[in-house]
């Protein structure tokens, strides 16, 4: 049996994004539930997180909007690097940067 491609990562920031844009401001949780139990999807209607979420789990997702999620429907520029994957040529490792910035200070002193 053939191996499935990983849906790619994006951060649930970028889906809330969207629906920001339709609304024109931020919207309440019970608004962006029923958007994402209504989600349109080319032609078809679905239920974006896979199953119907309350107004509660909307307002918590709403907090947390830097938390990285599964995601069909990822636009190119929306998608996270692969764990294992290349950085892209504009993007520089968090971890690199501390230790440049660490071997600076050691120069200094």
């Amino acid at each position: 049996m053939p191996e499935s491609t990983p849906l790619p990562k994006m951060m649930i920031g970028f889906v809330i994004r969207r629906l920001v844009a339709d609304l024109g401001r931020e919207p309440t949780p019970e608004e962006f539930a029923d958007w994402a139990n209504h989600y349109r999807d080319d032609d078809r209607e679905c239920c974006l997180f896979g199953r119907e979420i309350t107004a509660t789990e909307a307002a918590v997702i709403l907090r947390n909007r830097g938390r990285a999620v599964s995601a069909r429907s990822a636009k190119p520029h929306e998608t996270l690097p692969a764990e294992d994957g290349e950085l892209p040529a504009n993007v520089e490792s968090l971890a690199a940067a501390r230790a440049r910035r660490a071997g600076h200070r050691r120069q200094r002193r």
